[in-house]
């Protein structure tokens, strides 16, 4: 809103409005001019405090509200930046898996040319080796894949303990720490007797 708008809204249409107020009680004799005086101070420290507020805290909030914006978009920004790590990590080891299989169909190939020369012993063995190198494999990739989740997953949980932290610090002020003061004070008494 441009100055010229602000003027007109805060001050002549105030004016003008007791203007009016003034003429109808000196044409009807409805209200003494002592009234008209009141209202029209009135009137005018209203719009005298309104400007002063308007003035004083308007930078401040602007402050406030475009840092806090900026700061969720950059948590959002990092969230969304481990959570892609986190899902490559996953991607990578599940070709390692896919690369496993292959190299296990082609030891399985080599032993089953083998295992016609030799005896059906070693061909048992082969398999209970290739099945153990798989579960093996599986197991340390689910683990590798927990253990990447349990990090996002803390992750996010100390990022939303830090806003909570700070959305508490902000709201809470100095007469609702006293009153927690002394709640704790009188459950501790409580408790002694």
């Amino acid at each position: 809103m441009n100055l010229t708008k602000s003027v007109l809204i805060f001050f002549i249409l105030p004016l003008l409005f007791l203007a009016t107020n003034a003429f109808a009680a000196s044409e009807g004799g409805g209200s003494s001019p002592w009234n008209t005086w009141m209202l029209t101070w009135r009137v005018i420290n209203t719009i005298a405090l309104i400007g002063v507020l308007v003035y004083f805290l308007k930078k401040p909030l602007v402050n406030f509200f475009s840092e806090r914006t900026a700061q969720i978009q950059k948590d959002l920004a990092d969230a969304k930046e481990q959570r892609e790590k986190a899902e490559q990590l996953i991607a990578e080891y599940q070709q390692k898996m896919a690369g496993m299989e292959k190299e296990l169909e082609k030891m399985r190939a080599e032993l089953r040319k083998t295992a016609d020369s030799e005896s059906g012993k070693v061909v048992a063995n082969a398999e209970k080796v290739a099945a153990a190198m798989i579960e093996s494999a599986k197991l340390t990739a689910e683990q590798e894949v927990r253990k990447a989740k349990i990090i996002l997953k803390n992750e996010a949980v100390a990022l939303a303990v830090e806003m909570a932290e700070t959305l508490v610090r902000e709201k809470i002020d100095e007469d609702d720490r006293k009153r927690i003061v002394e709640d704790y004070l009188v459950k501790v008494g409580g408790m002694k007797q």
